[in-house]
């Protein structure tokens, strides 16, 4: 199965978690940190340290997502503030999600057309590459991600280090991340896993 049409069931459930958490800092204003163990961390390595998985400015890897696999590693990452991080900037609410394969010598960057294809019957109203990135704009599907959230979401893929990195972009039902906002952060965010990764 493609990496970017392969979604966890456990993505739902840590997503809503990630959500509840949003909602109740827009309700309450702040969110305490939970007691014990810290969710929020700055960045996470697969296979060794060739992928490194990190937000943009503002967000946060959540650290009770992370999955490292034989056939893969998962991490989920959202706005440092909504998983307990005080202090920080302030970030769109967003939840994004990475999957990492196993390293493979003849990894191809990922063609932003097959992807559109792998995804159907899900319209695919934007379909582009540059510098080695596929980016899609899914119209469908991200409420069943996200609950709360809008169906439309974005999807890119790459590769660093021989590893087939797939991203996506979740938020509420409405938001500018949607939209461009959305495009612009999962760009953003194939920028900091590249700058924090190991040049090969």
């Amino acid at each position: 199965m493609f990496i970017w049409t392969s979604e966890r069931g456990g993505v739902r459930a840590i997503a809503r978690r990630t959500l509840l958490g949003l909602g109740m800092m827009a309700l309450a204003g702040c969110l305490a940190a939970p007691a014990g163990k810290p969710q929020a961390m700055t960045a996470v390595a697969f296979y060794e340290g060739a992928v490194v998985v990190t937000g943009p400015r503002g967000y946060c890897v959540d650290a009770a997502s992370v999955r490292r696999g034989v056939s893969g590693s998962f991490a989920l990452i959202a706005s440092c503030l909504s998983l307990g991080q005080m202090g920080g900037v302030y970030a769109d609410p967003a939840v994004m999600t990475v999957s990492v394969l196993p390293r493979v010598a003849s990894a191809q960057a990922p063609d932003a057309q097959a992807m559109a294809r792998a995804l159907a019957p899900a319209e695919v109203r934007v379909a582009q590459e540059k510098d080695g990135l596929a980016v899609v704009q899914v119209m469908q599907g991200g409420d069943a991600a996200l609950p709360g959230g809008d169906p439309v979401h974005w999807r890119a893929g790459l590769v660093i280090n021989g590893h087939l990195v797939g991203l996506a972009v979740y938020g509420p039902e409405g938001q500018g991340v949607s939209g461009a906002e959305g495009q612009a952060l999962v760009q953003a965010l194939a920028r900091a896993m590249r700058a924090a990764s190991p040049s090969s």
